[in-house]
């Protein structure tokens, strides 16, 4: 598991250090879909 839903529309991701960031401020991610980092 990457992250934790605190707020039911809010999720906190726990990334490595290293990770490169695929998406901006303002982008819409879609669940199972849109890659949001990799490492």
């Amino acid at each position: 598991e990457m992250g934790f839903i605190k707020f039911g529309s809010r999720v906190d991701l726990l990334l490595p250090l290293d990770a490169k960031i695929h998406v901006k401020i303002g982008d819409t991610p879609q669940g199972g879909v849109t890659v949001i980092a990799t490492w």
